[in-house]
Parts: C-alpha cells; structure tokens; sequence
C-alpha cells in the first residue's frame, strides 16, 4: 500500500512547532463514514510535550483482561519482517507486538499525535534546519526475551532496509540518508556491504541515534513511526526467513504462525507499559485465522458463535451482506464504518502500453461503477477520478479530463481507439476480490475493443512492484502515509527512482517534466505546496493518464459481539488493536 519518497519538508514541517495540520475530507471513499454526509476533518500534530510520549496508555473504560480476540481474513500477510512490510494488514497487527521510534497516538475522535514510541520524545531537530536529528530510547524497553534494546539494535533494522534482497517496505530514511533514491548503490545492507554502519546515521550511546542528512527533511519524525525503524537484534537476524519469527518489542510476542493457515500472538512478559503511550495487551492472545473470504468471515462474525463471539471480520463487508449489514440496527456499535485516504487505480504498465490514445481510452471505457459494487456499492467507497485523495491537503477536485460516466463510454473508447483492437494482459489477484473485479474489468475493457486475457495470480503486489513484469494492467490502491501529497506523488510518479523490485510506482511511469515539477514543488515552502501538488495531480492526467483513478475505499466491516474497543484509525484507515478486548 505504500510509498517512496525522494524529497520532503513538507507535511511535518506545518506541524513541528506544535501546531496542528489539519486536512479537509470529504469522505471520498477509503473508509468513508456514510454517516457524516461529506465532509470532516481531523487534526494531525507532532507531541513537543515529552508527558505525550511517556506510558502507561490511558486505560480504556470496560476493558478487562482475557479471552482472545480473533482476526479473520482470507490472505496472508505479505510480509510480517518489519522492514519488508508496506501494507495496512501487515502494520496494524504489527503495532501489538512491534514498537517503532515514533507513533501516531489517537483518540478515536479524529485527533491524531505523533508521539515517541520507544523514543522518549517525537524527535530533536538539533540545529533547527532538519538536517541533524536526535532521538534518545527510553529506558526499560525491552526485547521479548528480557535483552535491553539498544540504539545500535534501531540502526541495525535501518541498516538492513537497504539490502535488495528483503526488499519490500518503505524507503524514505534509506533515500534521504544516502541523498539519492537508489540509495543502496553505495551502502548496501549488512549482508552484502559486511558492515553494519550506515552512512549518515551515528550512534552516540546505547540510547542516542544522530540522523544527518544533506537535504533538510522535516517529515523524518513521520517517516520513523514506519516499521523502517522497529529495533532488530543482530544475532536473532534470519535474513529473508526473518518474517517467520520476528523478535518482539511490543506487548504481545509470535507464539505460532503456520503459512497461509493462522497466526498466534501472546502476551510479551518483558513488556513495560510504563513505557507505551499507545498500547494495552487486554486479550490473552489474538488469533489470525487465515483462509475464509470475506462473505464467509461476516457471516461468522454476525452470528457469533463460539470463539467467532469475539471475531474481527477483517476483509471487511461483502456486496452481497451490505444490505444486511445496513439494516439491522440491532448491530449497533458492531458495525464500524469511517473514511481512509486511500485510493483504487487501474494501473497502466507505461513501459509496455506507449501510446496515451490506448491509455485514455482505457481511462473512458472502465466501468468504475461496477468494480465498486463489487465491494459493496456506495456504502464501501465512492468513485474518483484524482490521483489524490481528498485527504490529502489542497486535493482539487478539478473536471474530469475522461468522464466516461460510472459505468465507462466504450464508444468514446473505440473512438480513440480508430479501430485498433489491443490486447491487454490483465493480472488480477487470486483472491475473492480478484474472482469478483475481473470480470467487470475484462467486460468493460472488451465492450470498448480491447482484446483482454486475465492471468490470475498468487504473488501480486511483489509481481506489480518488478519491473519488466509482463502484465498491462492490474489493479492497485494507495494510502498516504501522513496526509500530504509528497507521500503520493512523488512515491507513485517519479519515474527516476524506478529499480528492478519493489517499485511503488508500478505505473512504470517516467516523464522529465513532471520529475522537474517534482523537484520544484518539494521545495516550497509547507503553505504553498498543497494546491501545487493538486494542480501537478491534474497535469499528470490530462496529459499522461498513467493510471485511471477508480474510487475512495470506506472502511466497512462487522465484529462479533464480545469485540470491544476496536479502534479504526483516522491517520491510515484501516482497524487498530491496542485498545481491544474481550467483553465477559
């Protein structure tokens, strides 16, 4: 689900002096609430207050320990390997047994803090220019076997972020503290460089880390709450079988986890609460059951029986329970619904479809309306035809440069097309959400000439992320990750930091001038880049179409009825844990 980024001083730099950032929502669609009628807003600050970072976290009111909570969703996670891991799944159960440098702390009212985590504050800027930042661990954070964590054991998670071979998570840190975005091609990791020594990052004691950079980057205090900087001892390290074991620094430690099957968490005895702002270990355990689509898992979870009684449907609600779901207001508070800054894109593979006539066709011919109702119809998302979503600060919702309508103009298509029948190899998830969109994909892109052939596949998101892939079209979505453009835009289309894995830009998209405003726009100052990365938004489809922009999720799914305090989070959309328990 996430980003790169080549250059920053944006977003954090409108909340470093405690002041608070505040974006516009319309509730477009990522998790939407319905309910809201269009539009809130939530604010968005860096803690200067170090009593903001200290624990306990404030006790949840009727919450009591035992009993164990259950997850079901229908795939793995991609990756449970902190510094591998860029997907919503992968960071929210991450947040019960993994800590990070910072955190975004908030209140289920729409307040969001970015706090110090197992740092005892959001961070120093030493010099007041955002090039020199200090952060100093807490005392008593532990690993899950009682070791200390050190600062070395922060650097060392950082330092193997920028080995190739577990390729897969977030890059800000590696690209801003090599100041360039192939930021492996001098340090490369401690595999491959045989150091652990990471160019730009100092250790000043066993509780100091100095972060120097060339460039100011002022959003460093967002980029660390990523699992970029979860601490990794170094003798634990397991390479690309780390994702099977990950050593623990959160309340909860990996008990068992049988690919593709379940994932077991249990309580971490070495877990000091007196050092968490944000979390609790309420439930004896949390249980991931993986398999059941997501019909399956609401229907469990509404009928509650057994252990389902305490069951998160986590895939959220199908098209063909909405109705049901909507209707019953005995549910009650079981039924969780709220916006998320994410956005769906049919993503175009630039690289082998050249010609933009065959791009906005695609664009006029897709039937967005149809690939909504396939997740739930309105009360799941609502379409959109910006690469930004109205989260994100100055997002414009400017005209529609190819309004095919809701359901797509394959006459308009066919047009453009002048007769031409291309084929288009569409690569779509193996997953129920694969099985049910794409067909509406292939129907629509045929009805307007398009010769389509449908490869359903296991391993998506790394297939997409590779570049030369041999697919035209698949299906993606993205989320910021603070609620500023400088996480899209330049993460999803600066074709210069393409590489061979583990591209965000799966678009395979390059183009001097909008790499050139890239550059100009990150450079503003904070109050002026928004409504420049909006007017870039339009430029780049007007003129490129690198993608088609399909619709804004809502979060919208259902628990069993002993599921209290499930907290769905205002800054990425998608449900929490710390605060839950098990109700008697």
């Amino acid at each position: 689900m996430r980003p790169r980024l080549a250059v920053a001083a944006t977003s954090a730099a409108l909340v470093l002096a405690s002041t608070a950032l505040t974006a516009c929502s319309e509730n477009t669609g990522e998790n939407g609430d319905s309910d809201n009628g269009g539009g809130k807003q939530f604010t968005s600050s860096i803690a200067t207050d170090p009593k903001d970072s200290q624990g306990p976290a404030a006790e949840v009111p009727g919450a009591k320990p035992g009993g164990t909570l259950k997850l079901i969703q229908e795939a793995d996670f991609e990756h449970l390997d902190p510094q591998r891991t860029y997907t919503f799944f992968g960071m929210a159960i991450q947040q019960t047994f993994l800590r990070t440098l910072t955190v975004f702390k908030e209140d289920g009212k729409g307040n969001v803090l970015l706090v110090g985590d197992l740092a005892t504050d959001a961070g120093k800027d030493v010099n007041k220019d955002c090039k020199t930042w200090e952060y100093r661990l807490k005392d008593g954070v532990k690993f899950e076997d009682g070791t200390p964590i050190k600062a070395a054991d922060v650097a060392y998670g950082i330092a193997r972020s920028f080995e190739e071979s577990i390729d897969g998570g977030p890059t800000y840190i590696q690209e801003w503290l090599a100041d360039n975005s192939t930021y492996n091609t001098t340090y490369k990791g401690p595999y491959t460089s045989g150091t652990d020594t990471v160019p730009g990052l100092t250790i000043s004691d066993d509780r100091t880390l100095v972060f120097n950079f060339a460039k100011p980057h002022c959003d460093l205090p967002f980029a660390l709450s990523l699992p970029t900087s979860v601490p990794v001892p170094k003798a634990k390290d397991t390479r690309t079988e780390y994702d099977r074991q990950v050593v623990s620094s959160g309340p909860y430690k990996i008990k068992e986890y049988v690919k593709d099957t379940r994932f077991v968490l249990e309580r971490n005895p070495n877990w000091d609460p007196k050092t968490d702002p944000l979390r609790h270990n309420y439930p004896d355990s949390i249980e991931v059951e993986i398999g059941p689509n997501d019909q399956a898992a609401t229907e469990r979870a509404l009928a509650g029986q057994g252990a389902d009684s305490a069951a998160v449907a986590w895939d959220e609600v199908p098209q063909a329970l909405v109705n049901q779901v909507l209707s019953d207001t005995s549910l009650g508070e079981r039924v969780l619904r709220k916006p998320a800054p994410s956005v769906w894109y049919l993503s175009i593979n630039n690289e082998r479809i050249k010609d933009v006539k065959v791009r906005q066709a695609i664009a006029y011919a897709i039937d967005k309306q149809g690939l909504l109702a396939t997740q739930g119809g309105d009360a799941s998302g609502k379409l959109t035809h910006t690469l930004l979503a109205d989260t994100t600060i100055g997002q414009t919702n400017y005209p529609n440069p190819y309004d095919g309508g809701p359901t797509g103009n394959p006459e308009k298509a066919k047009e453009l097309l002048g007769g031409q029948k291309p084929k288009l190899v569409f690569m779509s998830r193996s997953t129920a959400f694969g099985q049910q969109t794409a067909p509406i994909v292939e129907q629509s892109l045929e009805k307007a000439g398009f010769d389509v052939t449908v490869q359903y596949i296991d391993d998506h998101n790394p297939t997409a992320r590779t570049r030369g892939n041999p697919y035209d079209i698949y299906l993606s979505n993205w989320a910021a990750d603070w609620p500023s453009a400088v996480s899209t835009v330049p993460v999803l289309w600066d074709g210069r930091k393409l590489g061979p894995k583990g591209n965000s830009n799966v678009s395979y998209f390059n183009a001097d001038d909008v790499n050139a405003e890239i550059d100009r726009v990150s450079n503003l100052p904070a109050g002026e880049a928004g409504p420049e990365w909006a007017k870039l938004d339009q430029m780049i489809m007007e003129k490129y179409v690198p993608v088609v922009p399909l619709y804004q999720d809502n979060t919208f799914l259902v628990t069993g009825a002993k599921v209290g305090g499930l907290l769905v989070s205002e800054q990425f959309g998608t449900p929490v844990f710390y605060n839950s328990y098990v109700k008697p």
